[in-house]
C-alpha cells in the first residue's frame, strides 16, 4: 500500500496545479470582462467628449462664416479667406464660393455627400477627404444656398488610437500578470486543501498500519482453530487468548479513532478550565511509573507551582500518557524526564527521554512551530496533535539520534485564583 503513496501524491500535485491553472484562467477571464467594460465605457466617453468640443467648435466657425460671407444669389466672390475648409453651394449644387478648396477631383464625393445628408436643420456627419478624417456640419440658409464646414479631427482621431492602443496593452499585460498572479495565488489558496489530504493520506496510513497487525495475528490464530476443530478446546487456549487480545487492541483503535473525530470539533470539544500542570503530573506519575519501572526506566519530574494553563484537564493527563508511552517505547534504558518552563504568558512543557531518537523528517502534517516535524508514528501522536491544536497550543520536537528526543508542547499561561500549595510535591 505505500508504495503507491508517492504515485498518489504525484497525482495529487498534477491536480492541485490543474485547479491552479483553472482558477488563474477563471481569474483572467473575469478580469478581461471588466477590462473590456471598462476600457469600453472610457473609450466611448472620450470618444464623445471630443466629439462634442469638435462639433461645438463646428458651430463656432458656422457662426464667424456667416458673419463674414454674405450669400446673395448669383455671387461667387470669396469675401474673406477662412483657416477652415467651407464650401457653399447653390440649389442645383454648384459651387458658389470656397474656403481653403479642397483639390477638384473630391469636389464629386462633397457633392455626394452634400446631397445624402440634405435636411432643413444642421446635421454633423464624419468624412474622410484625400486621407485625412473631417467632421462636417451642414445646413441651409435663404433656402437655396446649402454650405458644409469641414474641421480636421485627424489629430483627435491620434488621440483615441492611441489610448485604444494603451487600453489594448495595458489589459493583455494585465492579463498576462492576472495569470502569473491567478496561478501563484491558486497556490497560496490550494495549498491548505494540499494539506489536508496529506493529513488525510497519513492519517490512513496510521489506521491501516494499526489494523493490519491485530487482523493479521487473529487471521493465523483462527485459521488454527479451525484446522483443530476435533481438539478440546483447552489445548487452544493460547491461541484463542491471543485471538482475545488481539480484539481489545482493535477495540482501543476503534475507541482513538473516535477520539479523533471528537477533537476535530476543536476548543468546543473541551472543557476549558485553569489546571495545574503539577496537578496533572502527580495524577500521571502515580499511573505511568509502575510501568517504566517494571521496564527499567526511570521518570523524572520539575514542574513548578505556578505552571497553570488554561485547558482540559483530561485531555493534558491525555497527551502526557501519550507522550509518556512514545517515549518509553523508543528508550530501552535510561530515563524520561517531564519538566516545565515558565517564560511570562506562556508556559513550556518539554518530554524529554535517552532513547534511540530519530533523523530530521520530511515535511509532513505534524510541522512544528520550530519549523521541524513530528513523524508519525500512530494514531497517539495523531491525536496529541490534535489535542493540542484544540487548545490552540503550538509543538515542537528536537531530536538526534543515539541522543533522544525531545517534545516541547507550548500553551499559554492562566492565572489560579487558587493557586495549589507550594509545598505540594512532585514525586
Amino acid at each position: 500500500m505505500k508504495s503507491d503513496w508517492p504515485e498518489a501524491r504525484r497525482k495529487q500535485e498534477h491536480l492541485v496545479i490543474r485547479q491552479r491553472i483553472r482558477v488563474a484562467l477563471l481569474e483572467m477571464g473575469i478580469l478581461a470582462v471588466i477590462w473590456a467594460i471598462l476600457a469600453g465605457f472610457v473609450y466611448s466617453m472620450e470618444q464623445g467628449h471630443l466629439q462634442r468640443e469638435v462639433d461645438r467648435q463646428l458651430v463656432l466657425e458656422s457662426q464667424s462664416l456667416s458673419k463674414l460671407v454674405k450669400v446673395h444669389p448669383g455671387s461667387g466672390d470669396v469675401l474673406t479667406p477662412l483657416d477652415v475648409h467651407a464650401i457653399i453651394w447653390s440649389k442645383s449644387l454648384h459651387i458658389v464660393a470656397q474656403y481653403q478648396p479642397f483639390p477638384a477631383p473630391t469636389l464629386p464625393a462633397l457633392r455626394h455627400a452634400l446631397m445624402v445628408h440634405q435636411s432643413p436643420l444642421p446635421t454633423y456627419y464624419s468624412l474622410t477627404v484625400v486621407g485625412i478624417p473631417y467632421r462636417v456640419r451642414q445646413w441651409t440658409v435663404a433656402g437655396d444656398r446649402h454650405i458644409q464646414v469641414f474641421d480636421d479631427i485627424q489629430d483627435d482621431q491620434s488621440r483615441l488610437a492611441t489610448i485604444l492602443g494603451l487600453f489594448i496593452w495595458g489589459g493583455v499585460i494585465g492579463l498576462i500578470l492576472s495569470l502569473v498572479g491567478g496561478f501563484l495565488m491558486g497556490l497560496w489558496t490550494l495549498r491548505p486543501i494540499f494539506q489536508v489530504r496529506r493529513r488525510e493520506q497519513t492519517f490512513l496510513s496510521d489506521v491501516a498500519h494499526e489494523l493490519r497487525t491485530p487482523l493479521a495475528a487473529i487471521n493465523a490464530q483462527v485459521e488454527l482453530l479451525l484446522r483443530h476443530v476435533d481438539d478440546p478446546i483447552g489445548m487452544h487456549l493460547p491461541w484463542i487468548e491471543t485471538v482475545y487480545s488481539e480484539m481489545q487492541r482493535m477495540t482501543r483503535l476503534v475507541n482513538d479513532l473516535l477520539e479523533v473525530g471528537r477533537l476535530e470539533e476543536g476548543r468546543s470539544a473541551l472543557t476549558l478550565e485553569p489546571v495545574s500542570l503539577r496537578q496533572v503530573g502527580e495524577a500521571v506519575d502515580s499511573i505511568y511509573r509502575p510501568v517504566l519501572e517494571e521496564a527499567g526506566l526511570e521518570l523524572m519530574w520539575s514542574i513548578p507551582v505556578d505552571a497553570v494553563v488554561l485547558a482540559d484537564a483530561w485531555r493534558l493527563r491525555q497527551l502526557l500518557l501519550i507522550f509518556l508511552d512514545n517515549a518509553k517505547k523508543h528508550t530501552q534504558r535510561g530515563q524520561i524526564t517531564v519538566f516545565v518552563v515558565v517564560r511570562g504568558n506562556h508556559v513550556e512543557l518539554h518530554v524529554k527521554d535517552t532513547g534511540d531518537g530519530m533523523p530530521v523528517a520530511k515535511p509532513s502534517p505534524g510541522r512544528s512551530a520550530h519549523g521541524r516535524t513530528i513523524p508519525s508514528t500512530g494514531l497517539g501522536l495523531v491525536i496529541a496533535r490534535k489535542i493540542i491544536r484544540a487548545h490552540g497550543a503550538s509543538l515542537a520536537m528536537h531530536s538526534l539520534p543515539g541522543v533522544g528526543t525531545e517534545v516541547v508542547v507550548t500553551f499559554r499561561r492562566a492565572v489560579r485564583r487558587k493557586p495549589s500549595s507550594p509545598d505540594a510535591g512532585m514525586p
